[in-house]
This record gives C-alpha cells, structure tokens and sequence, in this order.
C-alpha cells in the first residue's frame, strides 16, 4: 500500500469516526492505529508486518459488514412480506387509514433494504472483494431498464424526467449493472434535489470517438463550490434547505465514483448554485 493510500485511508477513517455508533468506535480506534503505524514505518520488515495486522483488521471488518447485512436482511425481508399480505387484504379487510399505514410501513422497509444493499455494495467495492463482470453490451439497454423504473420516483415529485438515446452509440464491454448503478444514483439525486412541479431532469448519451459520455441534467437547487469539493465524500450531504429536508444518506455519488472506478470509467460534473447540476460518465467503447 502506498504512502498516498494509506493518507487516504486515514482521511476516511477520520471522516467514518462522526457516523460509527459507540460499539464501531474501537474498531475504528484500531484501524487508525494501524494505519498510522504503517504510514510512519515507510518499508521494510516493521512496515510488513504492521500492514499485514492492517489487512487483518480490514478482512475482519468486510466480514463483520458482510455479517450485519446479511443479519438485517432477514427481518426485513419478513416485514416486507407480512406488509405485502396485510396491503392485498391476505389477513382480512383494512380502512383505508389502515391501508395507508401498511403502505407508510412497506416504503420504509424498500427504504431500508435499499441502503442495506448500498451499504454492502459500498463495502465490497471499497475492499476489492466485487469484480466486474465484463460483457458486450448496448447503452440502451442499460437506459430502457432505468426508462422502465425511475419515471414513477420522479412523478411522485412531479418533476420531468427525459432519456435521449440516440441510435448509433458506441458499443460497450463493460459490466452493465455496475453502469446502472451509477446511473440510478445520479438521475436520483438530480430527481430528489430538483423542485416539485417544476423540476426538470434529462439523461442524455452521446458517443465521442472511441467513448460513450452520460450525462444526468438537472434544474435542481445546485451544489455550491465548497460543497462540491467534498463530493465523493462518504455520508456527505449539503446545506441547501431542499437537501436537509429530503431523505438521504451520502452514499450516491460516492457508489457512482465506485462503479466507474471498477469498470474504467470516469465520473464529472459541474454545477451552479441555484440553477441545476449536471454529472456524466464516461465508458470506453468496445475496441
């Protein structure tokens, strides 16, 4: 591990420290250590075995995450199903006040099982642990399977929501789910953080020579220039008053910049307060 990683590492363990309950709070005390003592033994024999300690400490940690996940999934899973049987009338009639709570309770576990999920995608990303699975692909297939899902997101929040597919893109070799992914945390964040009524979101593609480009546009409230040198930081969200109120976590870009990462694309954006956002990636053409 190089000296640049391993300040990284420290950075983030920093950052992790604020959003760790009491009983994470060692381990993280822990890693710190290590991370230190490596950073300051440079090389040879003492900086071996100190990253060695290193590396057990972060395969514990990736089971442990492995292990928690897992562990909520189960219940979850039950509510889900038990919520499901109450809403299709399976245990009887519901009021409709009735109706509307099992509904509230259903939301909240998708909401739930997805940020489990975000949590263990992030946490193998981050370790290594998932690899691309590589394969031949056409951009618009990966944009009819978002065209499919995100529309009823952004009508709950009467915000437009436009895909310009054009044919003739390049074609791609690369993991189509991990592009997706990416792709569903953007366009979300721009549906999210853009007003109701008038929002307006549009994903558009364009082949640039041997390169696919994404872009995800937004008349959203925008991300200020501080805020936007800690984009990409775990569990980091803005000030804007939109943002505060609206539910999120911090893990959207930092799982795009991931995904990119894993299957050699770039992420970029640019914005200005108070008027929209856009973000884009890039993916190299099948050669």
């Amino acid at each position: 591990m190089s000296q640049d990683k391993l300040q990284q590492a420290l950075e983030l363990v920093t950052q992790l420290t604020n959003h760790v309950d009491t009983a994470g709070q060692p381990r993280l005390a822990t890693l710190r250590a290590l991370l230190e003592q490596a950073r300051q033994a440079g090389e040879g024999a003492e900086a071996q075995a100190v990253r060695a300690q290193l590396d057990e400490v972060i395969t514990e940690n990736v089971s442990f995450t492995s292990v928690m996940v897992h562990e909520i999934r189960k219940p979850m899973t039950a509510m889900r199903g038990w919520v499901d049987m109450l809403s299709k009338n399976h245990l009887g009639p519901l009021n409709d006040m009735q109706s509307q709570a099992a509904q509230t309770i259903r939301n909240n576990v998708l909401s739930m099982e997805q940020l489990v999920s975000d949590i263990s995608d992030l946490a193998k990303m981050r370790s290594g642990r998932m690899q691309p699975s590589l394969k031949m692909e056409m951009f618009k297939n990966i944009a009819m399977a978002l065209e499919k899902d995100l529309p009823e997101e952004a009508s709950a929040r009467s915000v437009s929501l436009t895909f310009e597919v054009p044919s003739g893109l390049p074609l791609l070799n690369t993991d189509s789910a991990r592009v997706e992914q990416a792709l569903r945390k953007l366009i979300q964040n721009a549906i999210r953080y853009t007003p109701e009524e008038t929002g307006q979101v549009t994903v558009q593609a364009e082949g640039l020579g041997d390169r696919l480009k994404v872009t995800v546009k937004d008349n959203g409230v925008g991300i200020s220039e501080a805020d936007q040198q800690r984009l990409g930081e775990l569990f980091f969200r803005g000030d804007n008053e939109l943002v505060t109120q609206t539910k999120g976590y911090g893990m959207g870009v930092p799982i795009a910049q991931h995904c990119m990462q894993l299957v050699g694309g770039e992420l970029g954006w640019q914005s200005t307060e108070g008027v929209g956002s856009q973000f884009w990636i890039i993916l190299p053409a099948l050669s």
